[in-house]
């Protein structure tokens, strides 16, 4: 009889699953929205909670899917519905235009904290967030970023040395992962402005700061916390607790830097500089800088500017060294703007082929390959019968965008004399956000890039070994990451 009961209720709770998800699941069939099949459970993203692909080859898949006309495709997380955009002029409306109904980052919604549990300008919503910008724009203003050049190509001879120091191989050259030399470089230019410290990552007596960084991103739990943080935020109370372990070692540094600076009352010009001012300063209760808030921008502009430019670096210098041809017109450039000169602001603007080497490269290996907003009323997308319902995700697959051949001939191709299209600022912009919630430190980055690759490329010829192939981002994390990592042969020119 029990057996008999159990197996009754066990028959009505799945059918009324089945009948709940399938309506669920729906969702934009009932709207006219285009959507690939759908597993019942987990939605569109089965395989990302299997562990079987990265989140971001599984928004490709979905984008692939549609038409090549279609303005977007419908998918699901589980059963949330989610708009993934496709036409370019529509990203730049819900984006640009219409930013007043998508102000909001879907990524760490549910308790607005960051991928350390801080309350900083990645995660928190509308009105906080324009408040916020607006504080911290000052800090990167183009004359504190020329302040910044010495500081840079100072970090950069320590990472020379490094590549000097490294492997070699039978043939002479010496053989590096990139992405470690990158990030090591990073480390110590992003901390240097953020936290107000001069560290030297290459040394392995200085790498407290670099490794606790580190952990911020990679291990398998890092991972899952990214991937919650990113396509399903309603559940980060679950791994609130186990996020902010990270942060201690930064918190640390950061009260003692500022405690330091009150102390000595002397000015350095960096981000402790303006923090102490905002502590100092009157305050606003839409956001009070004191205690954790105020730790919270240096440790998000670390962490955004870390992964952002170690990767980016990492993989424009694997790119040159699979197209020796222009890796030797980059180098021509360098040579002709640089010999016997000083590395200015000025001189780096003008190496019109360096900033198109990093365009590319950022077009085909997005650091973040995923930009999301949510809907804060209904919203008609103009030209379209369809309404966008508050609090319904749009996202951007910024690989798939930026790689789609109708817009690019040859996509998958390194080509940075690639004809530039009236979409170039578009693309150029994607790779760090778009819209008024772009990267506010997206200058900042790609002047810390191209130091690296100009100090890099003077003194060194880069190939590759063409017995190891690129395994690109199967990794399973939001981010991009060669699974097997970037190997790169360096040989000294002359």
């Amino acid at each position: 009889m029990d057996f008999l009961i159990c197996t009754t209720a066990l028959i009505i709770f799945l059918s009324l699953f089945y009948v709940y998800a399938k309506y669920r699941l729906s969702y934009w069939s009932r709207r006219g929205v285009k959507s690939p099949p759908t597993h019942l459970l987990f939605g569109n993203f089965k395989d990302c909670f299997i562990f079987k692909k990265p989140p971001s080859e599984i928004l490709r898949e979905i984008y692939n899917s549609a038409n090549p006309d279609d303005p977007y495709i419908g998918f699901y997380i589980f059963h949330k519905p989610i708009l993934l955009l496709r036409d370019h002029d529509v990203i730049k409306q819900i984006m640009n235009k219409d930013f007043d109904v998508f102000p909001n980052r879907r990524f760490g919604s549910g308790l607005e904290r960051d991928s350390v549990n801080l309350d900083s300008i990645l995660s928190i919503k509308q009105p906080r967030w324009k408040y916020l910008r607006n504080k911290l724009t000052p800090i990167l203003t183009g004359q504190k970023l020329k302040n910044m050049l010495p500081l840079m190509v100072e970090c950069g001879k320590p990472m020379i040395d490094f590549i000097e120091k490294s492997p070699i191989n039978e043939t002479g050259q010496n053989k590096c992962e990139v992405k470690d030399i990158s990030s090591r470089y990073s480390t110590d230019v992003i901390a240097s402005l953020a936290f107000g410290i001069a560290i030297n990552s290459f040394d392995e007596k200085e790498t407290d700061f670099w490794n606790n960084g580190m952990k911020i991103f990679k291990g398998f739990k890092r991972s899952i916390v990214f991937i919650i943080l990113f396509f399903i935020p309603e559940w980060d109370f679950l791994i609130g607790p186990f996020i902010r372990e990270p942060a201690n070692y930064f918190r640390q540094v950061f009260w003692d830097s500022m405690n330091t600076r009150e102390r000595l009352a002397f000015k350095r010009g960096d981000m402790i500089d303006y923090m102490l001012a905002l502590k100092n300063g009157e305050q606003d209760p839409i956001y009070t800088f004191e205690g954790d808030r105020l730790l919270a921008h240096p440790t998000s502009f670390y962490i955004a500017g870390l992964e952002a430019t170690a990767t980016a670096i990492a993989f424009v210098l694997y790119d040159l060294a699979c197209y020796p041809e222009h890796q030797t017109t980059l180098y021509n450039e360098i040579q002709t703007y640089l010999s016997g000169k000083e590395l200015t602001m000025d001189l780096i603007n003008e190496m019109s082929f360096l900033d198109s080497v990093v365009v590319e490269s950022l077009r085909l290996h997005p650091p973040l390959p995923v930009t999301d907003r949510i809907a804060l009323r209904d919203y008609k997308l103009p030209n379209t019968e369809l309404i966008i319902e508050k609090d319904i995700p749009v996202y951007i697959s910024v690989n798939a965008s930026n790689q789609d051949p109708k817009y690019f001939s040859h996509p998958q191709d390194f080509d940075p004399r690639r004809i530039k299209t009236g979409d170039k600022k578009f693309y150029e912009s994607l790779a760090f956000g778009i819209g008024p919630r772009s990267c506010i430190g997206q200058r900042f980055a790609l002047i810390i890039i191209k130091v690296a690759l100009i100090m890099i490329l003077s003194n060194y010829i880069m190939s590759y070994e063409t017995k190891t192939t690129l395994n690109n981002n199967q990794a399973i994390h939001v981010f991009t990451y060669a699974a097997d990592g970037l190997h790169v042969l360096f040989k000294k020119r002359n």
